[in-house]
């Protein structure tokens, strides 16, 4: 009289709503379905902002939550990119964009108008950086070991000058500033190492990714601009509101970085040991 079934076949046993442990392993059960369920539908949102294409001879693979809206702003843009614009300026523009946005941090600190030459700059690096490589494949005309190699080794020079520019800046602590792109630069070559070993290139972790990276930037300077920088003592060591948010962006990063790594490392120690058979 007093139960019911929560499952789908008639022989499964029915819940007396008396009994404590049936009513706990009951809500465990429940618990578990609608864990279940969730990490399903987040998997299922993650694969429909999915975007992989061929990269040269590589998988690329982005699935940050702008990675469909950049790639058709991509189609429509490159084939409007006057023809005197090659992949080359593109690299340049990217690379020199990141001295605009440290220059902007910099002078920004006592004068918060120069805080606009962060966000121009970011938006110079994103469209420097992701179009460079569009814009040769685009006109068929990609050096796949050339673009690979300056790519990659702009990306880190850009890492360096950003930290640099922040640590300089008095809005972040020099060594939290320095801190961040050395979690920045594991991660990119964590990245180089699967794409050595899988030939897969990933842009993104889950669904943050460089661009998103470049627009928590944007938002960040918006709110350094109306926002007085605070100061705190903290057992002697002197912080701004900024450390503490760079602070947590290195203990994710740090996160990140384990679990990518533990998971690959399983991951590659599974199809190696496929051949000893």
């Amino acid at each position: 009289m007093f139960g019911f079934n929560i499952g789908k076949d008639k022989g499964e046993k029915e819940i007396n709503i008396f009994d404590v442990k049936a009513v706990d392993e009951l809500i465990d059960k429940i618990k578990e379905r609608l864990n279940r369920s969730l990490e399903e539908e987040i998997k299922d949102q993650i694969r429909k902002l999915k975007v992989e294409y061929k990269r040269d001879e590589q998988n690329a693979i982005n699935t940050g939550i702008t990675a469909k809206a950049e790639e058709k702003a991509k189609e429509w843009i490159c084939p409007r990119i006057p023809a005197w614009v090659n992949s080359d300026m593109l690299t340049v523009l990217g690379f020199l964009s990141s001295f605009i946005i440290a220059t902007g941090f910099i002078f920004g600190f006592s004068n918060r108008w120069y805080l606009i030459l962060v966000i121009v700059g970011l938006i110079l690096n994103w469209f420097g950086d992701s179009f460079d490589g569009s814009i040769a494949r685009y006109r068929k005309k990609t050096r796949p070991n050339y673009g690979y190699y300056i790519d990659h080794v702009v990306d880190g020079l850009v890492v360096l000058i950003l930290g640099l520019g922040l640590g300089l800046s008095g809005f972040f602590k020099i060594e939290i500033a320095l801190a961040f792109v050395i979690m920045y630069l594991i991660l990119m070559i964590h990245v180089e190492l699967i794409t050595y070993v899988q030939n897969e290139f990933k842009y993104s972790f889950g669904l943050v990714g460089p661009t998103e990276i470049r627009i928590i930037g944007i938002l960040l300077t918006i709110v350094m601009f109306f926002l007085p920088v605070k100061y705190f003592d903290i057992l002697g060591y002197t912080l701004t509101q900024y450390d503490f948010f760079a602070s947590f962006a290195v203990v994710v990063m740090g996160m990140i970085i384990l679990f990518s790594i533990l998971s690959k490392a399983i991951e590659l120690d599974k199809i190696d040991r496929k051949r000893w058979k």
